[in-house]
């Protein structure tokens, strides 16, 4: 799944597949990639990124996350049906830009691009935290999972699946929502609106789903 904030001022993206998680966080891993932009203005580096970031859901973006995942476990019989040993695995690859020249900008303009750069991680990695603690939950339910036989769990797991999935996306999206009010009222984003003449593209947020693995 993706869910964003897209520009004018941010874009977050997570895109994930097949999870399912235990109250204890699933096994991940975090992959920082930066692509590099340039520019000696907030109004350069803004176009910038708007040029060289990625994409989401069809949309211009600033950052973005994506999230694959595994799962493994066995279904077995016994008096009941459970999925016993079910673990999930969450690999996050974070897309972020940086100047290649840290340097081209300097005093109040330097600043404030280094908030806004710290904000831009900060918003990714906690969509990284919103869907560890989904998928963490998950886990738990599946592994308290008891049925007759196990068509049956199976079936409850696949719709304890979908149930996450869409729950989930709800806080992606009120926190995308809640984000971007806020990203028009940074300082960094201000600077630029002064430099543009106020006249900042804008865009809304997204969830784009994927299939599991």
């Amino acid at each position: 799944m993706r869910s964003s904030i897209l520009i004018p001022a941010l874009a977050a993206a997570v895109l994930y597949c097949g999870m399912t998680g235990a109250v204890a966080q699933p096994a991940h891993t975090t992959k920082y990639v930066f692509y590099t932009i340039s520019g000696d203005s907030p109004s350069k580096v803004y176009d910038a990124m708007i040029k060289r970031g990625p994409h989401v859901n069809g949309a211009k973006a600033y950052a973005s996350t994506a999230a694959t995942s595994s799962q493994q476990g066995r279904l077995t019989q016994g008096k009941s049906c459970e999925i016993r040993d079910y673990r999930l695995r969450i690999d996050f690859v974070i897309r972020l830009p940086k100047i290649n020249n840290p340097k081209a900008l300097t005093g109040a303009a330097g600043s404030r691009w280094q908030q806004f750069s710290q904000f831009l991680k900060k918003h990714e990695d906690t969509h990284r935290s919103i869907w560890l603690e989904c998928a963490a939950q998950l886990e738990k339910d599946v592994q308290a999972i008891r049925a007759s036989d196990c068509s049956v769990a199976d079936s409850k797991a696949t719709k304890l699946w979908a149930q996450m999935r869409q729950s989930c996306a709800r806080r992606h999206d009120a926190f995308d929502a809640a984000e971007q009010k806020k990203v028009l009222k940074h300082p960094f984003v201000k600077m630029v609106m002064n430099q543009q003449g106020k006249h900042v593209a804008s865009a809304g947020l997204a969830v784009k789903k994927k299939r599991k693995k």
